[in-house]
């Protein structure tokens, strides 16, 4: 049985080098303004070890809502979705609702023919304007298969010896 792999750093890779950046600042930020800001400003400031939940705590929702930031606009941009429309309305919206709304109503990842460059709908077996095959499928049912399937799952007919067939 094999496992399936995370592509979670894959994912975090989309995020734009200036906005991990940004989110370190934020962090940084967060833990001067507790740890240093407030206690210059307020003498009655909560102890120590309060404010340093609060700067860690507060520094990490600021990171995190940067770091999301960052990824939905460049998700946007692969999913052909309106980048900065997307990236304005996360801003916007408050309480999280944005990112909810965008999660939501995201479109799959386009994809795009290897032949001729054309964009191709996700689960499509063949390209619209080349006709070019993009996945094996069976012969008979027509269903994407493996490639290293020796009998199609779906109907039972031999795909062959050369691998499976594509209509």
């Amino acid at each position: 049985m094999t496992q399936r792999r995370s592509h979670f750093r894959a994912e975090f890779g989309i995020i734009p080098a200036f906005m991990m950046l940004l989110a370190g600042i934020g962090f940084a930020a967060m833990v001067f303004l507790f740890l240093v800001a407030f206690p210059l400003v307020d003498p009655h400031a909560p102890p120590l070890p309060l404010r340093m939940i609060g700067a860690v705590v507060g520094g990490a929702l600021v990171a995190v809502y940067l770091l999301l930031v960052g990824y939905v606009n460049q998700d946007a941009k692969r999913r052909d979705m309106g980048q900065l429309l997307w990236t304005l309305l996360v801003i916007c919206i408050p309480n999280g609702i944005g990112f909810l709304a965008y999660f939501l109503l995201r479109k799959p990842l386009v994809q795009f023919c290897s032949k001729c460059g054309g964009r191709v709908e996700t689960g499509f077996h063949f390209c619209a304007k080349c006709g070019c095959p993009l996945s094996p499928s069976c012969s008979a049912c027509g269903r994407a298969v493996s490639s290293d399937f020796v009998v199609c799952p779906y109907c039972g007919k031999a795909l062959g010896a050369a691998g499976p067939a594509t209509p």
